[in-house]
């Protein structure tokens, strides 16, 4: 009959969990440092640590082994949830599954410790996959919406739930293949295998999905200005020349205005740069708020900025700045000091016509 050497296999997942908690120290040591991979990576050590303590019960007494490996592994499941509602929600767990998971798992471990190996194993598996349910929500919630990782490393967790739950019912179901965790059996073997090895693959999935996150960021900061959130000066000039090809080729018009607040110098000097920040980022949401999807809004530089605006002609164009004049001519701001003060806009409208130049 088919079996599985159980020590073998557990060697192996303890090298698979070293080798990931490796790869992501060394990820830690870079200069691009995330949080979230830092709580991943005890998370990973501590399920190393679970598992060589249920391996341990070949040297330890079984309730020793039991006890501690049993706790650290839910400890571990629960530093993973800590890293996935940091990454995608961007807040910690509730403070009473830090201690309510691994308690539970101790003294469920406790109480049943002169029961049958197959009960014992069917009621923890359950833990474990329970333990799981709080960060797949999450990652097939609110996180399938962001890095593309991200649903990978919910459908593999998804994938360890379910081996851990068919684990329980197995154990239930044949209880002679559990008489002992070391015990040589196809069916404990797969489910544990399975259940674990998913987890390893979760967490390579999750270095990908801060790596993902990494790069975008740094995409956004090479193609916007920081202090506004509108497309820099470089990045516009491109988009304004393909806009301008796309005109001609389609046969539409292609407006550019130039935005100027006036006497934006006088503000710096009298009420200060921070408050001069603070204007641009405001003058520069009343602009977004006015814009079509298709209209893009760039800083040119210093308080100047522009409107690429396709499909859009002169009467059209001088309407949006009549708009955008008049908002920002209502728009109150006030100085770290309580002072208010006012903006005011000047505007030069240019129009590529179909056929034109």
């Amino acid at each position: 009959m088919a079996s599985i050497h159980i020590p073998t296999l557990m060697l192996a997942l303890l090298s698979g969990f070293a080798m990931l908690g490796v790869q992501l120290w060394a990820a830690q040591r870079s200069r691009l440092r995330y949080l979230d991979l830092a709580v991943w990576t005890w998370g990973s050590w501590t399920l190393l640590a679970g598992f060589a303590m249920l391996t341990a019960r070949l040297v330890v007494p079984v309730w020793v082994s039991a006890l501690l490996g049993n706790g650290l592994i839910a400890l571990g499941i629960v530093f993973y949830n800590e890293a996935i509602h940091r990454h995608v929600l961007g807040r910690s767990l509730p403070r009473w599954m830090w201690w309510s998971a691994p308690l539970v798992a101790w003294t469920l471990t406790a109480w049943m410790l002169t029961w049958p190996l197959a009960l014992r194993t069917s009621a923890i598996s359950l833990v474990f996959a329970l333990l799981l349910c709080p960060a797949i929500l999450v990652l097939l919630g609110p996180g399938w919406r962001g890095e593309s990782s991200l649903r990978a490393v919910g459908l593999t967790l998804v994938a360890a739930a379910a081996s851990l739950l068919l684990r329980s019912v197995h154990a239930l179901t044949n209880p002679e293949e559990y008489r002992d965790l070391m015990q040589s059996s196809l069916g404990q073997g797969l489910t544990f295998l399975f259940s674990f090895i998913c987890l390893i693959g979760a967490g390579f999935g999750f270095v990908l999905a801060n790596f993902e996150r990494i790069a975008r960021r740094m995409e956004e900061m090479a193609s916007t200005d920081g202090l506004t959130g509108c497309l820099n000066r470089m990045t516009a000039d491109a988009l304004l020349r393909h806009e301008l090809e796309r005109g001609r080729r389609e046969g539409t018009p292609l407006a550019f205005v130039l935005l100027d607040l006036d006497h934006f110098k006088d503000v710096n000097d009298c009420h200060g740069h921070h408050a001069g920040d603070d204007a641009l980022r405001a003058f520069a949401a009343e602009v977004r708020a006015r814009l079509r999807a298709s209209d893009v809004v760039g800083r040119w530089g210093g308080e100047e900025f522009g409107l690429i605006l396709p499909a859009t002609d002169g009467p059209g164009a001088a309407r949006l700045v009549e708009q955008i004049r008049e908002a920002v001519a209502t728009l109150r701001l006030c100085d770290g000091e309580g002072h208010d003060f006012a903006l005011t806009v000047s505007a030069g409208i240019a129009v590529a016509a179909p056929g034109g130049s």
